[in-house]
């Protein structure tokens, strides 16, 4: 997920790109569209229950269960992918909550945002039918895909759709596979063609939600952790829930992760206690991260070395299922 707290000097190029775009587009902009789709609030486990309906073309035999670690070790191809375009942000760049997973120890503790819950409303996806006329997610085509859901181009929810514009129709990394998905349909189709069909599917889940608008970072105490085995020449597929009109997934295929799971527990100053059953990924190989991403001033690591971040409660991580 997006948030609009990240490192200045990666949101600062973002922001600037996005008031270009807006800006110099304004005057072309005429009266907003009728008959647009209309769009009702989800949750993340009826999004997840949807992508793994009977009908999808996804078999996830274990949404309804415990959460496993699987690991997944580094992939040869990624690692002789060694060039990028560093004028290209990629969701990668906008992660927040960097650990270590050598951090990972029962009784520790680490801060986190939100409590890991995501400040962007779940949304229903779009049928599969509206989603083949929705404006292709590009900078270019942010102001038609604003008329399509007759958003004002004044609004918090248009700097969303630009900002969502510009992450889907900027260029993948080196090696990596990626797709964003606005309907069912389009994220089981990514998911599938890279992981085949029989997959796993975890979440972040328990992220007690709050009232606040602020991004706040504030510790919470991991209970539990499970890292899983390493197995290699696998890969999985990390969706990332962006904040949009309707339901939207940011996904990608990325070797040379790990995928761990901690229990966390909310230190419930103002309310209860609350147990977070939190997913993460571990990124082995970071050479393709922009050299000022923010996780190699906060692990205080070098370009190149392992980093960890938290997934927030309405993103979704995809893993084959062996045999």
């Amino acid at each position: 997920m997006f948030h609009c707290s990240h490192s200045m000097s990666t949101y600062n190029i973002l922001r600037m790109l996005l008031a270009f775009l807006f800006f110099s587009a304004l005057s072309t902009v005429g009266a907003l569209a009728t008959g647009r789709p209309e769009v009702t609030a989800s949750s993340p486990d009826q999004l997840i229950r949807e992508v793994c309906s009977p009908q999808s073309r996804l078999m996830c035999n274990n949404y309804d269960h415990n959460v496993e670690a699987i690991s997944v070790a580094a992939d040869e191809g990624a690692k002789a992918a060694s060039m990028r375009d560093g004028s290209i942000v990629t969701i990668n760049d906008l992660q927040e909550d960097f650990f270590l997973e050598s951090s990972l120890v029962e009784g520790r503790t680490l801060t986190v945002h939100n409590n890991l819950a995501d400040p962007a409303p779940s949304r229903v996806f779009l049928s599969a039918a509206a989603a083949t006329t929705l404006p292709s997610l590009s900078s270019y085509n942010a102001l038609d895909v604003m008329r399509f859901f007759g958003v004002a181009r004044d609004s918090n929810m248009a700097t969303s759709i630009a900002t969502a514009a510009y992450l889907c129709g900027s260029a993948a990394l080196p090696g990596e596979a990626r797709s964003c998905a606005a309907s069912t349909d389009a994220l089981a189709a990514f998911v599938a063609a890279q992981l085949g069909n029989n997959v796993k599917v975890y979440a972040t889940k328990g992220a007690p939600t709050s009232t606040s608008t602020s991004n706040m970072k504030a510790p919470v105490t991991i209970m539990k952790v499970a890292k899983g085995s390493v197995e290699e020449g696998r890969k999985i597929v990390v969706c990332h829930h962006l904040a949009f009109p309707s339901a939207l997934y940011y996904c990608h295929a990325v070797t040379g992760t790990k995928v761990v799971q901690a229990t966390l527990k909310t230190e419930g100053r103002n309310q209860p206690a609350a147990y977070i059953k939190a997913m993460a990924v571990c990124h082995l190989n970071t050479a393709l991260w922009l050299s000022r991403h923010p996780a190699f001033k906060a692990l205080n690591i070098a370009q190149g070395e392992e980093a960890c971040h938290f997934l927030v409660g309405n993103d979704m991580v995809f893993t084959r299922v062996v045999g």
